[in-house]
């Protein structure tokens, strides 16, 4: 591919050949085209630009994951504002902070203006994970504040990112599918359970596709709530038994107790 080429729509050619010649970092914009085009990650790419944050938000997205937050409030306390010099830093320090915000101190307004700038930063392309993410944070938020009409909204864009987004490494693998879960979870606050399987089972196309175990024990717990919510009782039973299973082979504590039978009554019972 020539310069021209993989310019073409996206920035001129004299860019190009400063990022190849001159070492010339773009902006987040062009770059995520660049990668698009190229069917490249934008965290491969990024990670030969030697950002001194990367391991700091690592952990932070690690114990987010994990649903950790406080572990995560603590991790991102000890980040210097003076080196989140990079857009695509700001980015990624907004979109922790949302969430814990939101997961550590229960501060739904906080958590909205740090989303909105994410939002407002990220360029909203469907390969863009942190507008997928952004949205799903508003969402929470909203939900949080009991704002249903704001959260079925945001629930709605980031479904809509989600069904275009193309992962290339393990990461986007990761956070696509804890997404898809997160959303899933609230379209069951929302008693939307048709939605929440349908999160449920896009989720758990691409656990299988890469053969995976993350959050599978999870996602078939969410799946079984929302058939039980729609009288599914056989589909139910089948998906909780699927989850208390792997929540063996996951060593999922929590979910192995959310999942044992109270005295008199099961979970599982038809």
């Amino acid at each position: 591919m020539s310069q021209q080429e993989l310019a073409d729509g996206i920035c001129t050619q004299a860019t190009v050949s400063l990022m190849e010649k001159k070492n010339k970092i773009p902006s987040i914009k062009i770059m995520l085209q660049v990668c698009r085009r190229l069917n490249v990650s934008l965290t491969d790419v990024l990670a030969g630009v030697g950002s001194s944050m990367d391991e700091q938000f690592d952990e932070i997205s690690l114990a987010i994951r994990r649903s950790d937050y406080t572990a995560a409030a603590d991790s991102l306390e000890e980040i210097d504002m003076n080196e989140v010099a990079t857009a695509f830093d700001r980015e990624r320090y907004h979109y922790y902070r949302g969430f814990i915000e939101l997961g550590a101190h229960g501060r739904p307004d906080e958590a909205i203006f740090h989303f909105n700038l994410l939002l407002h930063r990220s360029y909203q392309m469907p390969w863009d994970l942190y507008a997928i993410v952004g949205n799903v944070g508003m969402a929470a938020a909203y939900l949080k504040r009991e704002e249903l009409d704001k959260a079925r909204y945001y629930l709605g864009e980031a479904v809509s990112y989600l069904d275009d987004f193309e992962w290339h490494d393990e990461i986007d693998f990761k956070r696509l599918v804890w997404a898809r879960y997160q959303i899933a979870q609230m379209y069951l606050t929302l008693q939307q359970p048709q939605l929440v399987i349908e999160s449920v089972e896009s989720a758990l196309e691409a656990v299988k596709r890469q053969a995976s175990l993350y959050l599978i024990d999870v996602l078939y717990e969410v799946k079984g709530q929302a058939e039980q919510a729609l009288m599914a009782k056989t589909a139910a039973k089948r998906s909780l038994m699927i989850a208390k299973t792997l929540a063996l082979v996951t060593h999922n504590i929590p979910l192995q107790e959310r999942l044992a039978p109270a005295a008199g009554s099961s979970v599982f019972a038809d």
